[in-house]
């Protein structure tokens, strides 16, 4: 009766020794194929859309643009994670303007582009406003939400602007 129960013992013993040893084994394999997963995913930010940053940069100082951008700035969002942008711009024109479209290109602290409003275009992303801009006016407006991850603003610029008279602007 002792040898069937020794026996019973070291059966069970092994077993457990065993399916440690698979467990082991799987949680292993598990975390190896995690980690190349998570760099692959890593290396495909490390190539961004720098075409869109260079297009941000060449447009930066547009000699032709009725609107000059003062400042840009990134807030902390009150209720949440997003960061929200305050741009400080001016009408440089003869004319009344009567609405504008303005866009800009983050990074992030990696210095990849950053999460936006858009999910297939990292970097840009964009704000509009239709409050009426005299001529030589100053005015500053914040737009909510729109990155997680923003730490620094490459570029802000008009791309678009209607002028009261019903002539319109547009960045080439």
């Amino acid at each position: 009766m002792k040898t069937k129960a020794l026996f019973l013992v070291i059966l069970i013993a092994t077993s457990c020794i065993n399916k440690n040893r698979i467990d082991h084994f799987s949680m292993k394999k598990e975390l190896n194929s995690h980690q190349v997963n998570t760099q692959i995913d890593f290396q495909s930010d490390l190539s961004p859309s720098d075409s869109i940053k260079q297009e941000f940069l060449n447009t930066q100082n547009n000699i032709g643009s009725p609107i000059k951008i003062i400042s840009s700035k990134l807030l902390k969002n009150q209720y949440s994670d997003h960061k929200d942008i305050k741009l400080v711009y001016k009408n440089v024109s003869k004319k009344k303007i009567g609405a504008i479209r303005f866009e800009w290109y983050c990074e992030n602290a990696f210095n990849k582009p950053a999460s936006g409003k858009f999910f297939f275009i990292k970097g840009k992303s964009e704000g509009t406003t239709h409050l009426a801009i005299n001529s030589r006016q100053t005015r500053s407006q914040i737009w909510e939400s729109f990155s997680t991850d923003a730490k620094t603003i490459i570029s802000a610029r008009a791309y678009f602007v209607a002028f009261s008279d019903g002539t319109t602007w547009k960045l080439h």
